[in-house]
């Protein structure tokens, strides 16, 4: 009986030391939300995960690997696969299959009345300009580094907030997009603050949001700092946490001096405060 259970244990004791498992927290979030994705095992020679028709690469951590998902501001509620795909240093390849669930989300609304050219400008060379600066935003937010750099989002300004995430904006009567960031009412010449560090991807100004700088975090994952006075920094600088990346202005189209602090996971819209709660209660 002795020898029966040496065998049993010590036999399963490889498989045991090689045993995984694959969580997501919060198992369920609201449209705009994000979430954790975490391999709980050894690190892992690669890692990769398909969700939402995606694909996206895992950061080896010391006991696992883990990723950001996100679900965009306007993504439509219900359950969604995940499948993570593991190579082990050994050769092994495993694969696990999850869900994460996403969930209606109520967002309050505001009317705003603009001149219409700031609203609906006609005139071409300003809407080729706007076509551009499309093509040039969704190109630099299509692009994804294996990397996660942050552990932690601090606030760029401490500010009174002044228009939440997900505001549903009506301008001169006409529905708008939902606001894919949020407003803090800051005075003129206010410092910004780099909100996790990153690389400066973009620096300069845009038909929209005027003054302009995109912080790269590694993995798909964006922070955005706009209608600035000036601008501190450069394309291609790595900012650490805290760094100043410019000052409050009224830039781009904007009634008065402001910050709008946005953030995107892989092209989708989610909520910087959210992901800033997320990562001080569950460290990747």
């Amino acid at each position: 009986m002795r020898f029966f259970i040496f065998l049993l244990v010590f036999g399963l004791y490889p498989l045991l030391a090689h045993a995984g498992s694959v969580e997501i927290v919060p198992r369920a979030i609201p449209a705009g939300g994000t979430a954790l994705l975490r391999w709980n095992g050894e690190t892992p020679a690669l890692a990769v995960a398909k969700y939402n028709g995606r694909l996206l690469y895992l950061s080896p951590q010391a006991s696992g690997a883990v990723a950001l998902l996100g679900a965009d501001i306007d993504a439509a509620a219900g359950s969604y696969p995940v499948s993570v795909t593991v190579s082990r240093a050994s050769g092994e390849i495993e694969t696990f299959q999850s869900f994460i669930e996403i969930r209606v989300a109520s967002y309050p609304e505001e009317r705003l009345t603009l001149p219409p050219s700031m609203v609906s400008p006609k005139a071409a060379d300003i809407l080729k300009r706007i076509g551009r600066e499309r093509a040039v935003l969704k190109d630099l937010f299509s692009t994804s580094t294996p990397a996660l750099l942050l552990d932690s989002v601090a606030l760029p300004v401490r500010d009174p907030v002044s228009s939440p995430f997900g505001l549903r904006r009506i301008l001169n009567g006409k529905p708008k997009s939902p606001h894919a960031g949020i407003d803090f009412r800051s005075p003129l010449g206010t410092p910004v603050h780099a909100s996790a560090s990153g690389e400066v991807v973009f620096s300069g100004e845009l038909y929209y949001t005027g003054k302009t700088i995109i912080l790269d975090h590694g993995q798909g994952l964006f922070s955005i700092y706009a209608h600035l006075d000036s601008l501190a920094c450069s394309g291609g600088e790595l900012l650490s946490q805290g760094d100043v990346l410019g000052k409050v202005g009224s830039s781009g189209r904007s009634t008065g001096p402001h910050l709008h602090w946005g953030v995107k996971l892989r092209g989708d819209r989610v909520d910087p405060m959210a992901l800033m709660s997320l990562l001080a209660e569950e460290k990747p």
